[in-house]
């Protein structure tokens, strides 16, 4: 009649270490989730729309327009806001 309540109490010990471990589990793949948005961010952000004024064959002022990886003495094109 003892052992009843031993296996019992070994069966809610072990639900409740695997209960902990499906925590742990769900925290990382959360955390990996994070990190991989945050990696495709930062893919989106390596490419962008700039421009900056340059003179055509003419030599008239015109703007220059330029998609790709963020030069540092460029003008970003600013998004309008949605009405």
């Amino acid at each position: 009649m003892l052992r009843w309540p031993l296996l019992a109490d070994d069966f809610y010990k072990h639900m409740k270490k695997e209960q902990e471990l499906l925590n742990i589990s769900h925290k990382e793949s959360v955390r990996q989730k994070r990190e991989r948005k945050k990696k495709e961010k930062e893919k989106e952000e390596e490419h962008v729309w700039q421009w900056w004024w340059d003179f055509d064959w003419l030599g008239k002022k015109c703007q220059t327009i330029y998609f790709g990886p963020k030069l540092e003495w460029t003008k970003l094109f600013k998004r309008k806001k949605k009405k």
